[in-house]
Parts: structure tokens; sequence; C-alpha cells
């Protein structure tokens, strides 16, 4: 976009300096026109990108489920990878050139590891294929420099779009964990889902790993970890969405459920250690996200940087909301121990460093105004503003684990005095 523009402007001056010598020889009804009719050409490309910026904006769609957002997505993904495109005549892929590492793998997984794993049969074939033939990387926290067992940023992207497709056709085929006709739920669909949890968990770390151990924060970089902080945020809510379902079930049929049996409470555990280790994975996935555009931040588009400060804001509230329900818990249990924070990977941010345009922006200013009302008791305003049009999807999968409690304390300041006549009009915000 650059060079055309260069040149295009380079195409109006030389027209206009033509234009100017015509008239000094006596067109000027002709440099007039000349002049018109650049007048009227920039025009018209100013109305056809502010056209084709409003069909962006109203393309996006809002949804309630993984799969109805992923069509939008890509859409979005290919109007941002024209712009990204005319970016690279600017920006090279290259990063720390004195720590940058040269990947030479180019496939999901590296050759060693693949071949022991299928030696051991260590794979899962709902995920990776009947045979490993779709085998990817694993985590692993110890690295020995070993070009060649990172990932090219194109076998990455490989990768990403591997999880992407074993998440839509998971949540698609079984993992809908109630019975519909005897409303209760499905164990089998649970044991699944939670599986998948744990490979998806895995396999964004790998994915994050191999971007870290090449120090890279170009572009297409920049891009693939956009798709995976997307990606995990959406999966975040499919799994806090289970919880909820589990929650009502055991409510509604508490009976059927006996707390005192090991195993009920051994899966209640796991799955509230899964939620809190993914949404560590994704607090840490959006840092290094933030991290990249830090480094390229002359590179990178306010609407980007935008996003970024937005949902750490919004993460941050659902999990100081969660964390505070917690310890009204304990208090009530008698129990006052210390709880590890879930939010210490979110609570790191410098507004001094975030540029005026960018928490001047439509998104921030409804991040900080949706903070400031759990802040102030401004209940009523916070599920205003969550339930408004300009409200996406992703910004609702953030907040989504805090909306019950926050439900809840409303009512509870509504009923406290057993009289809505005596509520006080602040109380109604």
């Amino acid at each position: 976009m650059g060079q055309a523009q260069t040149k295009r402007a380079g195409v109006e001056i030389s027209d206009a300096n033509d234009d100017c010598d015509e008239n000094a020889d006596g067109n000027e009804e002709a440099s007039i026109r000349g002049c018109e009719d650049i007048q009227q050409d920039d025009d018209d490309d100013d109305d056809s990108e502010e056209r084709r910026a409003t069909g962006a904006s109203t393309s996006a769609t809002v949804g309630n489920e993984f799969e109805n957002v992923h069509e939008d997505e890509e859409k979005e993904y290919q109007e941002e990878d024209k712009e990204e495109v005319e970016r690279e005549f600017l920006e090279t892929e290259e990063g720390n050139e004195d720590a940058r590492l040269v990947a030479k793998c180019d496939d999901l997984c590296p050759e060693e590891e693949r071949a022991m794993r299928l030696a051991r049969s260590d794979f899962d074939p709902r995920f990776e294929g009947a045979r490993g033939e779709l085998l990817m990387k694993r985590f692993s926290r110890t690295f020995n420099g070993n070009p060649e067992e990172v990932r090219t940023l194109d076998a990455i992207e490989k990768s990403l779009d591997r999880v992407m497709t074993v998440i839509e056709e998971t949540i698609c085929g079984v993992c809908d964990c109630l019975k519909r006709d005897e409303n209760s739920l499905d164990f089998e669909a649970l044991k699944t889902f939670s599986e998948l949890a744990d490979f998806v968990r895995d396999r964004s770390r790998a994915i994050r790993g191999d971007l870290t151990a090449q120090s890279a924060s170009g572009p297409k970089s920049r891009r693939i970890m956009r798709r995976l902080v997307h990606t995990m945020i959406r999966f975040d809510y499919e799994i806090r969405k289970r919880q909820r379902l589990r929650a009502y079930t055991y409510i509604a049929q508490w009976v059927k459920f006996n707390y005192s049996d090991p195993d009920a409470r051994r899966m209640i555990h796991r799955d509230y250690s899964m939620a809190l280790q993914f949404r560590e994975q994704l607090g840490k996935s959006l840092a290094t996200y933030s991290i990249m555009c830090t480094e390229r931040a002359e590179f990178v588009s306010p609407e980007d940087k935008a996003e970024i400060l937005s949902y750490r804001l919004l993460l941050r509230l659902s999990a100081k909301v969660e964390e505070e329900e917690e310890e009204k818990e304990k208090e009530m249990e008698g129990n006052r121990s210390s709880s590890s924070s879930s939010s210490s990977k979110l609570d790191n941010i410098d507004f001094r460093a975030a540029e005026l345009g960018v928490l001047n922006s439509p998104i921030v200013s409804r991040a900080m105004y949706l903070s400031v009302c759990v802040d102030a008791g401004k209940y009523v305003s916070f599920f205003k503003t969550i339930d408004s049009e300009s409200f996406t999807f992703l910004e609702f999968c953030c907040v989504y684990a805090c909306l019950d409690p926050l439900r809840a304390r409303y009512i509870s300041r509504s009923n406290v005095s057993h009289n809505r006549m005596k509520m006080k009009k602040e109380d109604a915000c």
C-alpha cells in the first residue's frame, strides 16, 4: 500500500507539473480539467476505501458458538493479509539477529520425536490420526538449541490450522456434554472434552515455544500469535461454558450426584484445575503477542495494539472477580489460607507506554468502562454494555467467566433489605 500510494503521489506530482507547463502555454482549461479528474480519482479511492472498511467492520458476526465464528475470522484474516503483505515491503521477518535461531523442521512434528512416539504408540488417534500421520509437536521445557527440533513459520501455521480443525471437529461432534433426552450430563463427552482441552493447551504451548526460540516478531509471526490468542480465547469460553453447564446440572439433580464419592470430587477438582491452567496459558500467549508487537511497534497498527490492551483488561477483570468470589467462599468456610493469583500474568499493564490513540479507541474505552462499572457496583450498566451490538464475541468470551458472580452480586444487593422499594437509586444503576 505504501509503495502504491507513493507511486500514485508521484504520478499526481508529475501530472501537476505538466498542467503547470500547459498553463504557461495558455492551456488553462485543460489543466483545470486534469486537476478535477485527479481530485475525482482521489475521492473515488477514498470512498472505495471507506466502503471496504465499513464492509469489513459490519461483516464480523457476534455468535455464541466456536464454529459459528471461524468463517468470519477467516474472512477477517484474508482482508488483513492484504495489509500485512503491503507492510512486508518495509518490514522483514528477522527479529533480534544476535539471538535468532534458524528453524529447520518443516513438519508438524520433528523427526526424532515422531519416531519415538510412533514406536511407543504415544498419540491420540482422535486428534492426531489413526496411525499418527498427523502427529504434532508436544511442549517440552528442555531445549538444547537444536534447530532441527524447531518448526519453521510455515510449519507452525499448519500446526495452528490443525489445532483449530481438531477443536471444531470435536466440539461439533461429541462434546455436547448433555443428554437432551434425560436432561443429565454425558460423562463420556465430558471426558473427551477434558482430553481435548489438555491437547489444545499443550500444542498451543509448543507453538508459542517455537516462536520464542526463533526470537520471531515479524508480520507473519505476529499474525500466527494473533490467531493463536483468538483461538485460545474462544476455547476458554468453551471450557467455562461447560463448567457452568455442569454446575447447573448438579444443582438441578443434586440428589443423584454423590459429592462424597472420591471419583466425583476428583472430577470436579480436575475440571477446575484444567480451567485455571488454560487461563494461565492464555495470559502467557497474550503477553508473548504483546511483546512481539512492542518490539515492532512502528509496524503494528493502532487497531491491533488496542485489541491487545482490551483483551488484557477484560481477562484481568474476569480473573479479579473470580478471585474475589473464591476469597468469599473461603471466609465463609473459615479457611483464610492464601491462594495463588490466576491473574498474575495479566496485571502488568503499563498504560503510560500506550499511545493516546490506543487508549481512546472504542474497544479499550469499553474495557475500561466495564472495569469501572464492576468497581463502582454499577452492574446494570455493565450488562447493558456487554449486550450492545458493538460488543464483539471475543470480548464476551473474555468476561464470560465473571457473568454469574456479577449477577449474584446484583441480586444480593437488591434483596438485602427484603424490600425493593427501599433500594437506593444508585443500586439500580
